[in-house]
């Protein structure tokens, strides 16, 4: 061959040869790990515990898996070792590649013409699992790892290429990485896994799938792992007598499912900016044990009313000292998907019924009202937007004169509303809304006097909280549910206070704990028996909404706040189950568990700058001579009564006749008998129940002493606007006529426009036919006298 055609040859060698050898060097120099593919903790998967550290929840780190990244310290040795003489004999003698297992691999690809062996060490198994997605067995995947292998074992050490597989192979049924799996099959961390085990784990990412123990696969498991003991064995890394003990271990693979516990409460947490990306652990607040007990309670209780129309509870326990939500019940069965168990009845926008009244009441305690103060349940019209509205108490009943103690501890209706138009509706609404009830974003307008019976939507949370910013003397408190978060680095960072703000004066917050917690005067309402009736101080409120579509029992110790609604989430009323029936049995159970480890005082503290003084129980004035009996009673400073009680007096009555006695009647024919002696508003009222009330008329033998009586309208009120039902016969549409009169008088003549429409005895009532236009009311007493005019208009 001459020189010039060796040179030709050589040229066209190059040419078919180490062009594409050239294109491949090129190719492999630019080959590089995704950006992040190292990331040690790109795969941990979010665990949520509870206030003691037990799981919760574990949230996937990618679809279907769960990851718990540990040191290489952390991990049992003879699982190391293992997974290196399963996957990796000549691990620590080889730069990526294993070139001598290549090429037995090779060989034996050749001889069965096709991919029957790939001879990956770990650290190319570490670039499969990192990498981007390619064919599986495609060659050119294969060369990706070749190059990536090498390279990656210059930048990584042994321990840390070792450090980074063990904590991301596949370990089938959802687990990545030894950790996940040493829990996921023995409900153990992976440093404590026995050598039988940890062979066992060790093959599972060979075939992950197909070595399943919980399917079909446990017997090739079994018997790859005794395959992988032998050659442990027989590389010399354990003994015979740790072979032969480790083949004689029975397996116990635990099956339990995952933890699925305290489900709205997890959803709720994972909604938190705690639980961002990244982060590997929360600790929450939550007492899985009183949740447990809970969330039996509250399906227990929906069985025992489900015959009554109830199909689901919630409850919310908070501790008062830092607002840390300990139990979360969304509803009686999370998976009930056809009475809305996924629901959070926590989180619903219920009406609350009289759970409100109590913020009226401290409202009124903070104008210098006290709790002996006597609130007139009577009677009474308001004129609205949407016409007259008469507000009824639940049993259907006026109680007459009522001390503000009684009136709500036993949850009257009318003198709640009374109040609400002393405080003032807006001043209501503001300090609902300072107290958490974002829920109310209606006007003051929309709402009006009903708002304190609960005619506004409001959720148990709110209530909650806003009943633990009683128990914790007027100040709010949010609720916290997480107190934890750890990084996956391990650095644990402690969630911070919620902002807080005095929302109430201690002193009043105090005094309506000190009301609701009073068993005594809650008994003309509920009776002595109640569900209420714990062995400790609590306090607490029942609520129930119209038509029964919601009923609520909130209360607190000075521990803890629970909160419990009962009722459906399609709105649908229940068969009269009320706060009393429905939640309030539930409350009971649920509070004395939160309570059962805690101290159970009897009585709330009393904060500085209060009184006391015994005052009559039925006037709320100082206790007089003819009181049959006296109460203690408890003031802001400056508020107690300095005047005696007028109620209870002796009356002198004329023997002949029995009708009063004026001054001028002869001793021998007075008589002198105690009796109730009411304020001129109370005495239609007192008359209609029977009361022993001095007769309204002095005898004619001893006439009533020098003096007019006086006369004013209780009802209709000025400026009251009135319309006719055209669809209605006029004859019964009428309005009631009331009026108070102060002294003696035997009857009252009602004027209307000048015209008498009505002559009325005692009690002075009538009703008028209505009719259209402008008209003035007054009241006539027999000697002319007449009453302020009243200005109403009729359309």
């Amino acid at each position: 061959m001459t020189r010039g055609s060796a040179r030709r040859l050589a040229l066209t060698l190059l040419l078919v040869v180490g062009a594409p050898a050239a294109s491949v060097v090129g190719w492999a120099a630019h080959l590089r790990l995704p950006p992040g593919a190292l990331d040690p903790y790109a795969l941990t998967s979010l665990q949520v515990l509870d206030r003691r550290g037990r799981v919760l929840r574990e949230v996937l780190s990618r679809e279907d898996g769960r990851a718990r990244w540990v040191p290489l310290a952390q991990i049992s040795p003879h699982l190391v070792q293992a997974t290196l003489a399963g996957e990796d004999q000549r691990f620590y003698r080889h730069a990526g590649v294993d070139w001598l297992a290549l090429g037995r691999s090779l060989l034996l690809n050749v001889r069965a013409g096709r991919l029957a062996s790939g001879a990956s060490t770990l650290t190319m198994q570490l670039v499969r699992l990192t990498d981007e997605p390619l064919p599986r067995r495609s060659l050119k995947r294969k060369l990706r790892q070749l190059v990536l292998a090498q390279r990656l074992e210059r930048s990584l050490s042994k321990p840390e290429i070792l450090w980074q597989y063990l904590n991301r192979a596949p370990y089938g049924n959802g687990t990545f990485g030894v950790e996940a799996a040493a829990r996921r099959y023995f409900d153990k961390p992976a440093s404590q896994v026995s050598l039988a085990e940890a062979a066992l784990l060790a093959a599972l990412p060979r075939s992950p799938a197909g070595y399943d123990p919980f399917r079909q696969g446990l017997p090739r498991l079994v018997r790859r792992q005794r395959y992988l003991l032998g050659v442990m064995r027989a590389q010399g890394r354990i003994t015979a007598e740790q072979q032969r003990l480790a083949l004689a271990e029975p397996l116990q693979l635990d099956r339990a499912r995952r933890p699925f516990s305290a489900p709205h409460f997890v959803e709720r947490v994972l909604r938190l900016p705690d639980a961002a990306e990244g982060t590997q652990t929360l600790r929450t607040t939550l007492d899985l044990e009183l949740q447990r007990f809970a969330e039996v309670a509250v399906a227990r209780t929906v069985d025992r009313l489900r015959g009554r129309g109830v199909t689901n509870a919630a409850v919310l326990v908070v501790d008062n000292l830092n607002g840390e939500v300990l139990a979360h019940v969304g509803s009686a069965d999370f998976h009930n998907v056809e009475d809305g168990g996924q629901n959070d009845g926590t989180l619903a926008l219920r009406q609350p019924g009289s759970a409100l009244k109590p913020f009226t009441y401290a409202l009124a305690l903070e104008q210098r009202l006290t709790p002996a103060t006597l609130l007139e349940d009577l009677p009474v019209h308001f004129a609205t937007d949407e016409g007259d509205y008469a507000p009824r108490n639940y049993d259907d009943t006026f109680h007459g004169p009522v001390r503000l103690r009684v009136a709500l501890a036993s949850s009257y209706n009318v003198p709640a509303v009374r109040l609400a138009e002393r405080v003032g509706v807006h001043r209501l609404l503001e300090r609902l809304r300072a107290a958490g009830f974002r829920s109310l974003t209606r006007p003051a307008r929309y709402y009006g006097l009903g708002l304190t019976l609960g005619n506004g939507e409001v959720t148990l949370q709110e209530l909650v909280a806003a009943y633990a910013a009683l128990a914790r003397g007027g100040r709010t408190v949010g609720l916290r549910l997480v107190s934890a978060s750890r990084s996956p680095g391990g650095a644990w960072r402690t969630s911070g206070p919620t902002p807080s703000r005095q929302l109430f004066d201690r002193r009043v917050a105090y005094l309506v704990s000190h009301i609701l917690a009073d068993a005594h005067a809650r008994l003309p309402a509920f009776g002595r028996e109640t569900p209420l009736a714990l062995p400790f101080a609590v306090a607490v409120k029942t609520g129930t909404s119209k038509d029964f579509r919601d009923n609520w029992t909130v209360g607190y110790t000075g521990r803890v706040t629970v909160g419990v609604w009962v009722g459906n989430f399609d709105g649908t009323s229940m068969q009269t189950v009320s706060g009393i029936t429905g939640a309030g049995p539930l409350f009971a159970e649920v509070m004395t568990a939160a309570m059962r480890e805690l101290e159970r005082p009897e009585t709330f503290p009393a904060p500085d700058g209060l009184r006391h003084a015994q005052v009559c129980p039925l006037s709320g004035a100082l206790a007089g001579p003819e009181c049959a009996g006296s109460i203690e009673e408890h003031f802001v400073a400056g508020t107690e009564p300095t005047s005696r009680c007028t109620m209870h007096q002796r009356v002198r009555l004329d023997r002949r006749n029995g009708l009063r006695a004026g001054p001028a009647c002869p001793p021998a024919q007075v008589e002198e008998r105690p009796m109730l002696v009411f304020p001129p508003a109370y005495r239609a009222w007192a008359s209609a129940r029977g009361l022993p009330v001095p007769p309204e008329l002095f005898s004619p033998d001893c006439p009533a002493p020098a003096g007019a009586a006086t006369v004013r309208i209780r009802f209709p009120v000025e400026g009251d606007r009135y319309f006719l039902d055209p669809d209605l016969d006029r004859r019964y549409q009428s309005l009631p006529l009331e009026a108070t009169v102060d002294g003696a008088a035997r009857e009252v003549t009602w004027l209307v426009d000048g015209r008498p429409v009505a002559r009325a005895p005692f009690p002075f009532s009538a009703r008028w036919r209505l009719e259209s236009g402008r008209h003035r009311v007054q009241a006539q007493l027999p000697d002319g006298r007449k009453s302020a005019p009243v200005t109403v208009s009729v359309d």
